[in-house]
């Protein structure tokens, strides 16, 4: 089905019009309210999605806080290593914690610099022989992929019943149709069957494949999951190629040559002091969740399923339980890291206008009903993970981090950024400043939300 947007049920906010009455002076205002892609950044643009953060960020907070190459960042919340690539830029030893498995391997390939480009154009060139060998065997409607193939021959497999054989279960083929899936498949079948001095070198040829599932697939983002128009066919292998040789190119040119630490780690934000040791950490960087419903699984899904890191709805259940609490569909009745912040004024405040513009909506869906739930759980996990930070970081060690504002639950504005400040000091956090980064445009009413850093200190 296409992509469908759903209006909200209010469209008016009080407290972006005060807000918009006054004269504010974000560090960022040329981007017309969407930060500027990690496309058009070096080492960044290997793998990126729709909700992660500009390079820019992390950039700007290790030139104000004069982070250099005698300190130690980490990033909470890593993502796709984003804050971590700045870092190497910098020769800035880093380490990160991320829930997600596809984004904790993209993290690892996207760090690792020191592969020998000749040596990945030769491993590309017998590569795409096997692709053109394997591609060679099926029954193409259309052209097929002949952009880079110059001995192009249709065989006579059938891809249907390929695709129907071999597809994943949770790769729907409204995700992905059958001619496109099988040409992704055989490209990831000739990288499995080619023979690698390292793993980190066939990870570069995963990573580059990973990357494009989403542009060949039906998968949209509006910024949440949806699906658009089948795709019937796609150039594959020439986005492919192109990826390839990007990442490639990246790798001859870097800026940095030194071999620079990092450590990365699959886990939990709300343990990090399972990964570092105490008093070790001298700043922290990170552009957290926030309160807005995004389900992070979904704009990993088709990468995780292609990759076998998530085959079942149990396996996906796993990660999310790793994560904080930002989406309606991440709530389990065990959940109590609320219990830890339920007393802050503040947050009650927020809560209680939901539940009254719930009932005045005559609200009943399950999801609506788990709106306050949320939001406790949001606050109460990164209360937390600011009780981990505290113990990692040295003293007087700071900690950034970029946040927006919401209005995700009943048009309620959440000021995110106020109210994690109110969170780390219950954490033991004694300084808090905030500064507005930049405005954000929004999908669903006119406002620009604010995104603010919020910068604690120990």
């Amino acid at each position: 089905m296409p992509f469908k947007y759903n209006p909200p049920t209010r469209t008016h906010c009080p407290v972006c019009e005060q807000i918009n009455e006054r004269d504010l002076n974000p560090v960022i205002d040329s981007h017309n309210g969407k930060a500027s892609s990690a496309s058009y950044f070096p080492f960044h643009n290997w793998y990126y999605f729709v909700l992660g953060y500009s390079p820019e960020y992390p950039d700007y907070i290790i030139k104000k806080e004069k982070i250099s190459d005698k300190h130690f960042v980490v990033d909470p919340f890593m993502g796709a290593a984003t804050t971590l690539v700045c870092c190497k830029n910098k020769s800035i030893k880093s380490g990160g914690v991320e829930a997600n498995d596809f984004f904790k391997f993209a993290s690892d390939v996207k760090l690792n610099w020191e592969l020998d480009p000749k040596k990945l154009r030769h491993i590309h060139k017998d590569l795409l022989t096997k692709i053109e060998k394997r591609l060679g065997k099926f029954k193409w409607k259309g052209k097929g992929d002949q952009t880079l193939i110059t001995n192009y021959k249709s065989g006579e497999a059938n891809l249907e019943e390929y695709a129907k054989e071999n597809r994943p279960k949770l790769l729907l083929p409204k995700y992905m149709c059958d001619q496109v899936f099988v040409k992704v498949d055989q490209i990831k079948l000739a990288i499995e069957e080619l023979k690698f001095d390292s793993v980190e070198e066939k990870n570069l040829f995963i990573l580059a494949l990973s990357s494009i599932l989403v542009p060949v697939s039906n998968i949209r983002y509006g910024p949440g999951f949806g699906v658009g128009k089948p795709k019937i066919d796609a150039d594959v292998l020439l986005v492919f190629n192109e990826k390839v040789e990007r990442m490639i190119s990246d790798i001859e040119s870097k800026i940095n040559s030194k071999e620079i630490e990092f450590e990365t780690y699959l886990g939990d934000a709300r343990c990090l002091s399972q990964y570092f040791k105490n008093n070790s950490v001298d700043f922290m960087i990170t552009s957290p969740p926030y309160p807005g419903d995004h389900e992070y699984t979904k704009h990993s899904k088709i990468e995780l399923v292609f990759l076998n890191m998530a085959n079942d709805l149990l396996e996906f259940r796993s990660i999310k339980k790793r994560m904080l609490r930002g989406s309606t569909t991440n709530i389990y009745k065990d959940d109590n890291d609320g219990d830890h912040i339920m007393h802050l004024p503040d947050i009650k405040a927020v809560t209680d206008e939901i539940e009254i513009r719930l009932k005045t909506d005559g609200a009943t869906s399950g999801f609506e009903k788990l709106y306050t739930k949320l939001i406790r759980e949001y606050f109460g996990g990164m209360y937390l993970m600011f009780k981990e930070a505290y113990k990692i970081l040295k003293p007087g060690g700071r900690f950034a981090l970029l946040v927006s504002d919401s209005h995700a639950f009943k048009m309620v504005h959440i000021k995110t950024a106020h109210l994690l400040a109110q969170v780390a000091k219950e954490a033991g956090f004694e300084k808090t400043e905030i500064e507005l980064w930049q405005f954000k445009n929004s999908t669903s009413h006119k406002y620009k939300l604010l995104e603010n850093t919020l910068t604690v200190q120990k």
